[in-house]
């Protein structure tokens, strides 16, 4: 007796993990971030504009920042900016109110802390530091780290740093010291709750907990990747453009390789979850916003 076509797992197709929401008509975007807990994404063009893209109403221009922003970094009414120069802009309820040259000529992270804000990077003498400025932009310290290192803030808004080496993660406190040893090559960024995500070549890597084993993900042309509120949905975006959404929690037998949607041609420059709803923001050629 011949089997029924529709229960064969041949003919079963899987939703598609994201579905399209808005193109933002956003010329040369380069960095975002979103705004709070809100629907409203903050992006960051080539030119220094940014913009304010709202999933139910739209694209409207805000301000002008410094020019190719790296990182944009908001809290509130607050909002951070670093360019490629190292030129760091700070607002608060969409205006101006002091700018500060970091010293980096390559910019790796962004964070406002409790008092102030703190950019890490290389000087271009190529050693990493993090400086730390603050609520008037005047600098306070500056504080030499290991290459690898990433920088983030504790829930009291305290900066931290994180480590990654084969004896597993290390975090401590800005000038705590990290034991030393040789670092595993992921380029690490702290995500929500205190999670760490790293990328390496041919994928990604979620750190819930240090105390924990971590939770690879194989992906060829992996360049960057974020976390979800929920601390373990992980999007990866590729150098071909493409965007993957895994379960870090599910088997791991169930985590390489995992399906990819051709979301843009150019290579990804930046993703973000939102932390209210089930949108996805991506950067490439052009900024997309995407429900999965």
């Amino acid at each position: 007796m011949g089997s029924d076509r529709r229960a064969d797992a041949h003919y079963l197709h899987a939703p598609r993990p994201l579905e399209p929401v808005i193109s933002a008509p956003i010329k040369a975007p380069r960095a975002l971030s979103w705004l709070g807990d809100s629907d409203e994404l903050l992006v960051g063009a080539a030119d220094g504009t940014v913009w304010s893209v709202d999933t139910a109403h739209g694209t409207r221009r805000l301000f002008t920042g410094p020019a190719e922003p790296v990182h944009l970094c908001s809290r509130g009414p607050e909002l951070a900016i670093v360019g490629v120069g190292g030129r760091l802009a700070y607002f608060r309820n969409g205006s101006a109110c002091w700018t500060a040259e970091t010293g980096l000529v390559a910019s790796l992270g962004l964070r406002l802390g409790q008092h102030g804000v703190a950019a890490i990077g290389d000087d271009a003498r190529g050693r990493r530091e993090v400086v730390c400025f603050d609520g008037s932009g005047g600098e306070l310290v500056r504080v030499p780290v290991p290459a690898g290192v990433a920088l983030g803030t504790d829930g009291r808004g305290e900066y931290v740093i994180a480590r990654a080496t084969l004896a597993g993660l290390s975090v401590c406190h800005l000038e705590e010291f990290l034991p030393a040893g040789e670092p595993t090559g992921h380029r690490l960024r702290f995500a929500r709750a205190g999670r760490v995500v790293g990328v390496i070549a041919g994928g990604a890597t979620l750190w819930v907990d240090p105390a924990l084993p971590p939770r690879d993900v194989r992906l060829a042309g992996t360049v960057t990747a974020a976390v979800h509120l929920d601390g373990h949905t992980l999007a990866l975006g590729t150098a071909g453009g493409g965007v993957a959404i895994v379960d870090a929690d599910a088997d791991p037998a169930a985590r390489p390789h995992p399906p990819r949607v051709d979301t843009h041609g150019p290579p990804m420059r930046a993703l973000s979850f939102a932390a209210r709803g089930r949108w996805l923001a991506t950067v490439a050629d052009s900024c997309r916003v995407w429900a999965f």
